[in-house]
């Protein structure tokens, strides 16, 4: 069995990938809420993050995030952002910068973060400069709802909605803690071109991506 090693910072890690798929592999149910508390281990990592994300709870959402942690966003919002097309990315500390500007924005009102898992754990590496990240890959189809306070007498609330786009998930695990889990990166790709606005229950509805999101509370 050929034993992959991760390599950082004079090596963190060294795991078969055969095991990292065992772990893997009996668990992650296909949707939060639950009752139960959640951690970051191999059937609750996933489950703790978006709950993390759902509850605008900061420490829990950097706590999932590898310290390597990169986000690769669609072209079009890639492009807003000014990011170059061969760097369409954003780290952790911008991640962690942005995730906080929009949990701590008063107008948000809301935030709901479901997922469906498609397919199961693939063994995966990623290369970057002299690194190589020995992981597992997965697909989710994401529905993330982001309602917001829109200040107007005619239109109240208005709603983010991802229901259009896939996150293709790396995962790897916890360099300082053994047995945790860690997202190495998580890239979004668009189904297909956005959608009209929606109106729903009053509430005025525009499809977006996970990205337009991220990109409304990146600041300065």
């Amino acid at each position: 069995m050929k034993i992959i090693s991760i390599v950082r910072h004079g090596g963190f890690l060294v795991f078969p990938i055969l095991a990292l798929l065992l772990v893997f592999s009996c668990s992650d149910p296909q949707s939060p809420p639950v009752k139960k508390e959640l951690d970051r281990s191999a059937g609750n990592l996933l489950l703790a993050f978006a709950k993390s994300y759902k509850e605008m709870e900061l420490a829990g959402y950097d706590d999932c995030l590898d310290e390597d942690f990169r986000f690769i966003f669609t072209p079009q919002v890639a492009d807003s952002l000014s990011l170059p097309p061969d760097e369409a990315w954003w780290g952790k500390t911008e991640e962690i910068a942005c995730a906080g500007n929009m949990f701590e924005d008063p107008v948000v009102l809301k935030v709901t973060f479901s997922y469906e898992t498609l397919g199961d754990w693939i063994p995966t590496q990623e290369v970057r400069e002299d690194t190589v990240f020995a992981g597992l890959f997965r697909r989710l189809d994401p529905l993330i709802e982001v309602t917001v306070s829109a200040g107007s007498e005619y239109d109240p609330m208005l709603k983010f909605l991802v229901d259009e786009s896939w996150l293709d998930v790396i995962v790897v695990p916890d360099r300082f803690t053994e047995g945790l889990w860690c997202i190495l990166s998580i890239q979004e790709v668009e189904k297909n071109p956005l959608g009209a606005p929606l109106v729903s229950a009053g509430v005025a509805t525009g499809r977006s991506t996970w990205g337009i999101i991220k990109a409304t509370w990146a600041g300065e």
